[in-house]
């Protein structure tokens, strides 16, 4: 990832929430949703990459429609990450979210 490039999580208690967020996020800014995950019973985290100012702009735009929509739980920024911090991000979800679907007993794309 490049030096100027940054990551943003949203995390919320209600997947409407999340959705809200993420929606406000990538209109608002120029930001790729790269991972969504359910992190607990009705909690749910998504990430975002993009500029260090798109980031905060979505981050901002992000967080109050989650919270027009249900409970913010927590959102962080991450300017300039370390290739090692997004290898921990990077747990498969990024291929799910360009399409298709993963087979998760084998880890293997479902239609490959």
């Amino acid at each position: 990832m490049a030096a100027e490039r940054s990551i943003g999580l949203i995390e919320t208690r209600g997947i409407v929430a999340l959705t809200a967020g993420i929606e406000a996020m990538v209109k608002t800014a120029d930001v790729q949703c790269t991972a969504v995950q359910r992190v607990s019973s009705g909690f749910y985290a998504a990430a975002v990459e993009g500029s260090v100012a798109s980031v905060r702009q979505a981050l901002e735009s992000g967080t109050q429609a989650v919270r027009q929509y249900g409970e913010l739980r927590s959102a962080q920024m991450y300017p300039r990450p370390h290739d090692v911090s997004l290898g921990v991000l990077d747990n498969g979800t990024r291929e799910t979210l360009a399409g298709g679907s993963r087979d998760r007993a084998s880890g293997t794309r479902k239609g490959s």
